[in-house]
């Protein structure tokens, strides 16, 4: 249970190399029990010849340190390629959350975010906030959180087409309110479903959402193979972006 208890998701084989900028957290958490420093790194490489030349590299990583007043959590990744010997996709996203318990089930969270994709026309988006965190149903086999925040969130697009209403730049106040729950199904596997919900504070019709079914199972010492099922949902993308993308995900972590 080592292994699963630190509920890592990191891919080292995807399905589709995109990504937004919600990231699931709840997924990343390490158990509340326990206490120290915990983390997981992963690296992709990737090369076709032939028919066509593509190269893609990966690599993600993340540390936890959990202390009985805060629990700290930094995650860090970066996906880029080249096919043909132009450049197809690029993401880079850095991540900090601390967790204060205050009362009970009751949690205070504090969050920045950096990250860039062009596979969705984003060049810079840097966030900040925080808000609050319950622990709904507590069981061995099964747990349920909600979660509430607000966050304050810069974006600045790149290469948007001729006609395309979007601005280049934007301010804006953004509510992110989730749903998450984990269910034990043994000693070796768990598996976990989150939803994120993130409007614009004055502007309810503008709204991301953010759905993933995680599947973990631990094979043997650090080794945890990882199954995912994402769905993302923009409801005013970029022109030329798709508002529903869906990824499927395995993968194979190493953690400690």
């Amino acid at each position: 249970m080592r292994c699963l208890s630190t509920l890592v998701l990191l891919s080292l084989v995807l399905a589709s190399g995109q990504s937004s900028a919600q990231v699931n957290i709840e997924a990343l958490r390490r158990d509340a029990d326990s206490t120290g420093l915990s983390g997981a790194l992963a690296l992709n490489l990737e090369m076709h010849t032939g028919n066509t030349d593509l190269k893609e590299i990966g690599l993600e990583g993340r540390l936890d340190f959990n202390h009985p007043r805060v629990n700290t959590l930094i995650l860090a990744r970066n996906d880029f390629g080249w096919e043909q010997g132009e450049r197809f996709a690029d993401e880079g996203l850095i991540h900090l959350r601390q967790h204060y318990p205050l009362h009970g089930r009751i949690g205070l969270e504090a969050f920045t975010q950096y990250n860039y994709d062009a596979t969705y026309r984003l060049d810079t988006r840097a966030l900040a906030g925080g808000g609050f965190r319950f622990h709904l149903i507590e069981s061995y086999a099964f747990h349920l959180w909600e979660g509430a925040s607000a966050f304050l969130e810069h974006e600045r697009l790149d290469e948007l087409p001729e006609g395309d209403l979007h601005p280049v730049r934007s301010t804006v106040v953004r509510w992110s309110h989730y749903l998450s729950s984990r269910i034990a199904v043994n000693d070796r596997v768990v598996s976990t479903c989150t939803i994120y919900v993130q409007p614009l504070w004055d502007a309810i019709g503008d709204t991301r959402i953010l759905g993933e079914l995680n599947l973990e199972v631990d094979l043997a010492g650090p080794l945890v193979l990882a199954l995912s099922f994402v769905t993302r949902y923009d409801s005013r993308p970029p022109a030329g972006v798709s508002r529903l993308d869906t990824v499927l995900e395995n993968g194979l972590a190493v953690t400690f």
